[in-house]
C-alpha cells in the first residue's frame, strides 16, 4: 500500500488493466486515477470471497471442503 498498490477487492486482473488504461487515458493526476479505479462503474468491484467461496456458491462438495479444511487451517 505504501508504494501505491490499490486494493480493488475481487476485480479481475484483465478488468483492472483495462480500467487503468482508460483512467490514464483521461487524466495524469494520480489522485484522480485512484478515484476512478476505486469507483465501481459496472459491478466490477466485489467483496473478496473466502478460500472456499466458489464451492459454497456451487452448493458445496463435502469431500472437497473436507480436503481444503484439512490443509488450509
Amino acid at each position: 500500500m505504501k508504494i501505491g498498490v490499490l486494493p480493488t477487492e475481487n476485480m479481475l486482473p484483465e478488468v483492472a488493466y483495462m480500467k487503468l488504461a482508460w483512467a490514464l487515458g483521461h487524466t495524469s493526476n494520480l489522485d484522480e486515477v485512484k478515484k476512478i479505479m476505486l469507483t465501481p462503474i459496472a459491478g466490477e468491484i466485489t467483496e473478496r470471497e473466502p478460500h472456499n467461496g466458489y464451492i459454497i456458491l456451487q452448493g458445496g462438495i463435502p469431500e472437497v471442503d473436507e480436503f481444503v479444511n484439512r490443509y488450509l487451517r
